[in-house]
């Protein structure tokens, strides 16, 4: 089962990287509608602050995934568990984090279900 627990990785990995670039393409459209006088100042500045924690968390989410090896791991389910508690705990740490944990919680969820159903 090696082959899971890489794919899974890498799945994982993709989709946190989909997740940023989702969280800065809102950002710039943000900016654009700021630019365009569509949004007041406040409104602007708020949604840029919490675009910028969210893409902050990210950030530090692909970094840590990229120092995952698959091999310290039985199966996709025990690095997923492990995903899982770590992003618990990490939500608990820092401030204002939690949309980013709700979305990664549910790219786990898809991934892992997917891993487990196909015939890799």
């Amino acid at each position: 089962m090696p082959g899971r627990r890489k794919l899974f990785l890498a799945m994982i990995c993709a989709e946190v990287e989909d997740s940023l670039e989702d969280v800065e393409f809102v950002s710039a459209e943000i900016e654009r509608r700021f630019r365009n006088n569509e949004v007041t100042n406040y409104v602007y500045s708020e949604n840029e602050a919490l675009l910028a924690r969210e893409a902050s968390g990210l950030k530090k989410l692909i970094a840590f995934l990229q120092s995952v090896s698959p091999d310290d791991y039985e199966s996709a389910a025990d690095i997923a568990a492990f995903f899982e508690e770590t992003l618990r705990n990490k939500v608990k740490e820092l401030d204002n984090h939690q949309a980013v944990y709700e979305i990664i919680d549910r790219k786990i969820k898809k991934v892992l279900k997917y891993i487990n159903e196909s015939s890799c």
